[in-house]
């Protein structure tokens, strides 16, 4: 079972190749459910913008504004039923025929405000303790430690606030494969910041069930984040090859 996350940055723009983007993605990876994160419309306008992506099954919050937004569509062939729909997750019962699995998943989008933060990690906590097992899958917004960020300063606000409250919940890091980092600032200068804010944590009973658990990190296109596949049926693993690139490629400048 592949579970698609992507931070799309909006999908209002008539032309914004996001939905060409995510259709290529869910045929060439097999998505089975989808969550988009900071739609930046209302959830009627993303869910008629991925109607031909052809997921049937479907629930969202709206923006406020311009500002954030969730949309999770899956197929016909999973057994979802949303619990509670909050403007930073959605949480789902998720049901496993064979093996015969009863689980929780909580999908994501975390506070932008540091200030804010440690309310919605409380509020996750809550629901942690009462849905068990459960896996948390998309974007933190919180980095956890130095080396999951490349450039900017050495301060990581609420790195401790959120590594205790990962600690009070039984919660680990699913490994991932791919490119390290998750979001870029954009730039291309001394001001250059890469960090990786998009991941999957789960309890110990959940890996107990799924111990084969990893996420795929794709490219960072179209958006200032990366797509992430959380895998969690699948038995094979990708393999750790380094990423090679051709000369002839750094003569073009949009690739330099």
């Amino acid at each position: 079972m592949r579970t698609f996350c992507w931070n799309c940055r909006g999908l209002g723009d008539a032309d914004s190749p996001a939905i060409p983007y995510l259709r290529w993605c869910v045929r060439k990876y097999g998505v089975s459910i989808l969550f988009l994160q900071e739609m930046m419309c209302s959830f009627e306008t993303a869910l008629t913008k991925t109607n031909p992506l052809d997921f049937p099954n479907f629930c969202g919050v709206d923006a406020i504004g311009l500002s954030g937004g969730l949309l999770l569509r899956w197929s016909n062939d999973v057994s979802l039923v949303p619990i509670e729909l909050y403007r930073h997750f959605i949480l789902c019962k998720l049901s496993i025929v064979y093996p015969s699995i009863e689980c929780y998943i909580i999908f994501l989008y975390g506070e932008p405000n540091v200030a804010l933060r440690n309310s919605l990690w409380e509020r996750l906590s809550n629901i942690s303790r009462t849905f068990s097992p459960v896996v948390l899958v998309g974007d933190f917004n919180q980095v956890e430690f130095l080396f999951d960020k490349l450039g900017g300063s050495n301060n990581i606000r609420g790195q401790f606030d959120f590594i205790n409250w990962k600690l009070d919940n039984d919660l680990l890091d699913i490994p991932f494969y791919g490119p390290p980092f998750t979001w870029m600032n954009c730039r291309h200068d001394n001001s250059l910041l890469l960090e990786r804010l998009d991941k999957a944590y789960a309890s110990s009973q959940w890996l107990l069930l799924f111990p084969s658990a990893y996420v795929l990190h794709l490219p960072i296109l179209v958006s200032d984040h990366a797509p992430i596949i959380l895998h969690f049926l699948d038995k094979s693993k990708p393999s750790r090859r380094p990423y090679r690139l051709d000369n002839w490629c750094l003569s073009h400048p949009e690739i330099e």
